[in-house]
Formats: structure tokens, sequence, C-alpha cells
């Protein structure tokens, strides 16, 4: 599985556990939203808990639950920590208990709950796992379905490893056409503000690779 993970996130522990998986092909690229792409379909926040009540207390959880649903993934929460991690803290139950009843059901992000950074790992994995088993010999297209012909380009562009909807916009402006962007080279998908060599290699592996 493909998991890009966010340059700036601050988890060394996972990113090792990443790493060192032979299931896993870890890239540290900058993402627009969240902390970890996974397979270009499930983007996920991870939030230690008491980072998670910080976020409820100065407003910023709401804004970054709206940008995750906004991004084009299939968007996830990961609430990392137990209890004890907040043993001292005073913050009344009842505005966490709305702030996460807002993200279900506003934005309809799942927030499931892990120990450790360890179980954080597992379920990464657990939910690229099911993904792959569902999509084994049927591609779904299901949803979301653009009208015009740009949001259909811009649909188009975004099945592309690692593009979500603002990279989908650069790489149209940058190229005038969707052929343009299968016929460029590497060097020149490189050139597009966003588009590291990782994500450039990838996007060629998948327009040139022959079906089997």
């Amino acid at each position: 599985m493909n998991i890009v993970a966010d340059d700036r996130e601050q988890a060394p522990g996972i990113l090792e556990l990443l790493s060192t998986s032979q299931s896993v092909n870890l890239i540290r690229q900058r993402l627009t939203v969240g902390d970890y792409l996974i397979d270009d379909w499930l983007i996920i926040e991870r939030k230690q808990i008491r980072a998670l009540l910080i976020s409820i207390i100065d407003g910023r959880l709401l804004s970054q639950a709206q940008r995750l649903s906004d991004s084009g993934f299939q968007p996830l929460l990961i609430i990392e920590g137990n209890a004890a991690d907040i043993r001292n803290c005073t913050m009344d139950r009842r505005a966490v208990l709305g702030a996460l009843a807002s993200i279900g059901l506003i934005y309809a992000i799942t927030t499931p709950r892990t120990h450790n950074q360890q179980e954080t790992v597992k379920l990464m994995q657990y939910a690229a796992q099911q993904q792959r088993r569902l999509n084994s010999d049927v591609l779904p297209r299901k949803g979301f379905r653009p009208k015009t012909y740009m949001r259909k380009q811009l649909y188009l562009l975004q099945g592309l490893p690692n593009v979500g909807p603002k990279l989908a916009k650069r790489l149209l402006h940058h190229f005038g056409s969707i052929e343009a962007v299968f016929n460029a080279t590497q060097s020149q998908l490189m050139a597009v503000d966003g588009i590291g060599a990782d994500t450039a290699k990838a996007i060629r592996t998948i327009l040139t690779t022959p079906s089997l």
C-alpha cells in the first residue's frame, strides 16, 4: 500500500513502523490537508487526545474537519491515547461530545480511538486492506458525478496517485488539457507546485504500466 505522510508530521514512532513494514511504500511529502494519505483514497488526521482537546478549545477542530470533508478523499480522524493522558483536564465532557457529534453528523467523519502509535499504524493498514478487498474485482464509481467539462477533467485527474482537488486544478492550469498531463514527462510534472519526484514517478508509472 502507498502511504503519503505529511513532511510536517511529528510522530517518529509511526513513521518508523510504516517505513519498516514490508507492505507499505512510505512517501514523505507535503499534504495540503491531513497527516496521512493512504492509496490516494483515505485521508487521515491523527490527534493525540490532549491535542484534540486543545483544538476544540481554540476552535481549530471544526475548521480542520471542514477541510478534510472537502478534500475529495475519504476522511478519517484518529484519536490516539487514553484517559490517563488527560487525567488533570478540567474541560467539560459535554463540549468534547458535542464537537465529536458535529464531526460525525455534519462532516461525516469517522473518529476511531487507538491507545498508542502501534494501534494507529495497525488501523491504517487494516483500512487499506479492507478497501483493497472491496476493490479487488470491481472499480466502483459511486457518489459525486461532475456535470461540466472542467469538473469532469478535474475528477479524472484526481484518479492519479496522490492528486487531490487542488493539485488537479494546478495540473490542468499548468498543462492546459488532460492529454497534455498524461503525456508529460516526470520532470515536466515536477514543474507543478506540489508534485515531488515520488508523486511524479507514481503518476508516470500508473500511466505507462501495461495492464496484466
